[in-house]
């Protein structure tokens, strides 16, 4: 009697073997998501950083040319 049952407890084993095994992978899967949504972020903080420095990048620009303008407009005749 108790041989007919080994193969339904091999099998219970190897479910039990193949659902570690998944869990695993989606332990892993569930930190490369992390992994991605942290470097997402990373690069949505970046990109911010980046329209500000344009932005003041610009307000430099605009000032110096008005700067080369007054210097331009005030300069002695040659």
């Amino acid at each position: 009697m108790a041989d007919s049952f080994r193969p339904v407890f091999e099998d219970l084993k190897a479910a039990a073997q193949h659902l570690m095994a998944a869990s695993t992978e989606v332990h892993l899967a569930g930190a490369a998501l992390v992994r991605v949504t942290d470097a997402a972020l990373a690069a949505k903080d970046e990109h911010e950083d980046l329209r500000e420095t344009v932005h003041r990048l610009e307000g430099l620009v605009i000032q110096l040319s008005a700067e080369v303008r007054s210097m331009r407009d005030n300069r002695p005749p040659l």
